[in-house]
């Protein structure tokens, strides 16, 4: 009796160990659920953990929409088997950031806070590719999109208020360190995982004599507002003399100005490359 007791407690204490590891930790459950749940195909765990706005982009640049990742039995490049990493970086109390990374392989999962709990807004996946030749404009390209204008209507103050401050870090050198954060993390397909803001140099100065190309436009963009202080984005954008790709961001407001918080550019491995034709 006594050992059906200890082993009855033993599993007791273990339950209500994990629901407190839970409770501390909402995002990280959810996710480990949502990634196994993608493993084994659980629709039921997927609907609840979804987003309605969810997006998904593959290793290949393909943008993928709630619907068609149910329908297409997409699984994670990067779920929670193996050897794994992962860094969460947490924005207000509405936006946690969470990076998966296993060799070459990157994942960006986007939780946000709903009504009705933690939900997956947004995943971009990259798998780090060499980068060939660079076809680098011969003249000047000056930033008119996205330092001047873009194409996106803001729906509110915030919205307003972190493009105006991303629009000014593609300005220049300097404002890039103004409004890019310590702890950002960039991953792009070509060139793979940058060293945080405080443990890298700043973009060079142009050398005198070279072609002044500004930053790479915006052809679309999508932003979602969480509370006072942190917008998430997604846009595609041609890179000059290079293939187009998806960018995901968070931009939070923090040390008395908004700041890029995260950045992923995932190329699309269909597109073409842009070149830009000199004086249009």
């Amino acid at each position: 009796m006594r050992k059906k007791l200890a082993i009855f407690t033993w599993v007791v204490g273990a339950l209500l160990s994990w629901e407190g590891r839970a409770a501390d930790d909402p995002v990280g459950s959810a996710d480990k659920a949502l990634m196994a749940a993608f493993e084994k195909g659980d629709k039921a765990v997927i609907n609840k953990l979804l987003d309605s706005d969810f997006t998904w982009i593959d290793h290949d640049g393909v943008m993928v929409f709630r619907p068609d990742a149910l329908a297409l039995g997409m699984k994670p490049l990067v779920g929670e088997n193996g050897d794994v990493e992962i860094v969460k970086h947490p924005y207000g109390d509405q936006v946690v950031w969470l990076q998966a990374h296993s060799g070459k392989n990157f994942a960006s999962r986007f939780w946000v806070k709903r009504p009705e709990g933690w939900r997956l807004l947004h995943t971009s996946e990259i798998a780090v590719l060499e980068r060939g030749e660079r076809i680098r404009p011969t003249y000047d390209i000056p930033c008119v999109n996205p330092c001047k204008q873009l194409p996106i209507r803001t729906v509110d103050q915030v919205q307003e208020a972190a493009m105006a401050n991303w629009q000014e870090q593609e300005s220049g050198r300097q404002f890039w360190m103004k409004h890019v954060a310590d702890d950002n993390q960039t991953v792009s397909t070509y060139g793979g995982q940058t060293l945080p803001k405080k443990d890298r140099p700043a973009p060079p100065e142009p050398k005198p004599g070279t072609p002044q190309v500004g930053a790479t436009p915006v052809l679309f963009a999508r932003l979602w507002t969480f509370g006072p202080e942190t917008v998430v984005m997604i846009s595609c954008q041609p890179s000059y003399g290079e293939k187009a790709y998806w960018a995901s961001r968070v931009f939070h407001y923090q040390h008395g100005t908004w700041q890029m918080a995260e950045s992923y550019h995932n190329t699309i491995a269909a597109s073409g490359i842009m070149t830009e034709v000199q004086g249009k």
